[in-house]
């Protein structure tokens, strides 16, 4: 019986081919009245050709993905989910579907992000999808290009923020990733982290994060987290509860 060699799981029927999981936790394929196809069948198979292309794109969107993941890490290793990474994964294939220069099997993520409708698929990605950033804060932000600054005006601390039960201070910051897609380098600036009480006090935010040299494609993240009181100290809570999300494309220079 033939392995599956892809980096997702296939089950179910396709024609003749029955794709199953077996007691090993190994996905592999048979046709219907034979045991299984051997290693050699699968590769040469013409049959298996759109699962062959399916796996060879699928493979070069979570590559990509990968570096996708570290644009602005330092706020994803504090607002994240279980399903970051495949959600990840299923977002830069889905780009990678945008490019209508190559066949099925040779599309690559790079002609899909060269596109106004591949590059826009990026924003309102969330860091952790149980806390979209639009259910934590309800108050709209606004980036001045001008400045390069992002205002939050009229803030109400304790009306315009979702508090976790616990929370006694919030925490917010934006920054500013250029995204070399082709090189697969980029580089990422911070604001400062503001931080402030749980109160009722109306507030005008601005974050202005270090200036970036390259403007390849320039993506705006937004981060707001939560701490607490605990022993008299300041804990931070635990990422489940903090929000990041993709909030604008600034730049976008395609090749």
């Amino acid at each position: 019986m033939a392995i599956v060699s892809a980096p997702f799981t296939i089950t179910g029927t396709i024609g003749d081919l029955t794709f199953y999981v077996d007691q090993d936790k190994v996905n592999r394929v048979k046709t219907k009245g034979k045991p299984g196809i051997t290693k050699e069948e699968f590769k040469n198979n013409p049959i298996f050709d759109p699962i062959r292309k399916h796996g060879k794109e699928f493979g070069q969107a979570s590559k990509k993905s990968r570096i996708f993941r570290f644009l602005a890490n330092r706020f994803f290793m504090r607002a994240k989910d279980v399903s970051t990474a495949g959600r990840a994964n299923k977002l830069l294939f889905e780009i990678l579907e945008e490019d209508l220069l190559n066949e099925r099997g040779a599309r690559t993520v790079e002609n899909g992000l060269n596109t106004s409708e591949g590059v826009n698929l990026l924003v309102g990605f969330e860091g952790n999808k149980t806390k979209p950033l639009n259910k934590t804060l309800k108050k709209n932000g606004k980036w001045e290009a001008k400045t390069e600054t992002f205002h939050l005006t009229n803030l109400s601390l304790l009306k315009d923020i979702e508090w976790p039960e616990t929370a006694s201070k919030v925490h917010l910051a934006v920054a500013q990733s250029n995204w070399d897609y082709i090189k697969d380098t980029f580089e990422t600036a911070y604001s400062e982290e503001v931080v402030y009480d749980k109160e009722d006090k109306t507030i005008d935010i601005t974050l202005k994060p270090e200036k970036l040299i390259g403007e390849k494609l320039v993506l705006l993240f937004v981060f707001i987290g939560f701490s607490e009181n605990y022993k008299k100290k300041i804990r931070p809570l635990k990422r489940s509860f903090n929000s990041v999300t993709i909030f604008k494309i600034l730049k976008h220079n395609p090749s």
